[in-house]
């Protein structure tokens, strides 16, 4: 309770002699020759900024005595932040990810040149996998070096990665789990990828996530999706939404879950999927949103399947990855964005388009 008839003064001197302690209450009351309790008064009444809980846990000199007088007992600092300070942590962090999910609704890349570009999406890899088609990979790594504005990227499960109970699959293939990073390294450094999408099985390494490591400081790397604002000096703006999967499946329509995209969204270019070991590639045209986006599902490089085995399905053979060529100088956007299911086709009319840019 508040002391009455507390005098200014009174209440200056004690503001000053807390601050000359250190905010060390006990300290501060023995130098003025009062009790603590009448300074904590002073102190209240002088809209000192603390709660009798907080004033404790700084000041760990507090004793209490047992009632007969004969034991004195510390008051221990508390180990747990106080109801006050909770708060502030709470609001702090709800701001730092509003903060971090707003800057993702549209993640801006700009380029600084006018000039045509590609991203190769690199259907799952599976690195590690005996399935998967490292003769086809190494060709696609190669063209992504070996072209000019060709930019790598990843639709997710660069390795099987097994945890938990399925670990016990690492016995079902030749690569240890310590060899898998170390193709996964491979593949990161070779292609030096733009964009990184983080499929399932990459998502099982949990916060450990060694992709984190791996990547360069320019490289998107998301969990499971992506939506992505590609901008140019000409102020050509062409958005992407990549996704290791996209809602909806038909047996009928591979591209049923980007094209539920498209439609519910109606505001991208280019929406792209993996995951289900399946390829499919079609432009289609939204009137009502001025728009021709692609839709896409890159197959990936694993092969000999065990699911598809059981479920009867036959393999397909090509579509591994899919070449996105975005040439900003064209008005039209049909011709703004071309898509090619064979990576290295696409690669020749980037080339093709960057010479006539040029």
């Amino acid at each position: 309770m508040v002391q009455p008839n507390i005098t200014k003064k009174q209440r200056q001197n004690a503001l000053q002699a807390v601050a000359e302690h250190g905010n060390n209450v006990t300290q501060a009351a023995k130098a003025l020759g009062l009790a603590r309790g009448t300074l904590v008064g002073r102190l209240k009444a002088a809209g000192w900024q603390r709660t009798e809980a907080m004033i404790d846990a700084a000041d760990p000199t507090v004793e209490n005595t047992t009632a007969d007088g004969s034991i004195t007992i510390p008051t221990l600092p508390d180990e747990d932040l106080s109801p006050d300070e909770l708060v502030e942590r709470m609001t702090s962090s709800f701001n730092r990810k509003k903060e971090n999910h707003e800057a993702r609704r549209w993640i801006p890349l700009k380029v600084h040149s006018n000039a045509p570009i590609g991203l190769a999406w690199l259907g799952d890899p599976h690195v590690d996998d005996d399935g998967c088609d490292w003769p086809t990979l190494r060709r696609h790594v190669k063209c992504i070096q070996e072209t000019e504005g060709l930019h790598g990227c990843s639709i997710g499960d660069v390795s099987n990665n097994w945890v938990g109970r399925l670990a016990a699959l690492y016995a079902n293939q030749s690569a240890t789990a310590k060899e898998a990073w170390k193709l996964v390294e491979w593949l990161i450094k070779e292609i030096d990828p733009l964009i990184l999408i983080a499929g399932n099985h990459d998502m099982w390494s949990g916060a450990g996530d060694p992709v984190n490591w791996m990547k360069k400081s320019h490289t998107v790397y998301e969990d499971w999706s992506a939506r992505i604002q590609i901008s140019f000096p000409n102020r050509t703006n062409v958005r992407l939404i990549a996704a290791h999967d996209m809602a909806g499946h038909s047996m009928w329509n591979q591209l049923h879950g980007p094209m539920k995209q498209a439609k519910f969204l109606q505001n991208a270019d280019f929406y792209i999927a993996g995951h289900k070991h399946t390829w499919a590639l079609s432009q289609i045209e939204l009137p009502e949103a001025d728009r021709a986006p692609w839709l896409a599902r890159a197959r990936g490089y694993k092969f000999f399947d065990d699911y598809a085995t059981k479920l009867s399905l036959e393999e397909q053979r090509y579509g591994h990855a899919v070449a996105m060529i975005i040439d900003p100088n064209e008005e039209s956007p049909v011709r703004r964005v071309t898509c090619f299911a064979d990576l290295e086709e696409g690669a020749d009319y980037l080339t093709y388009k960057r010479a006539k840019y040029k």
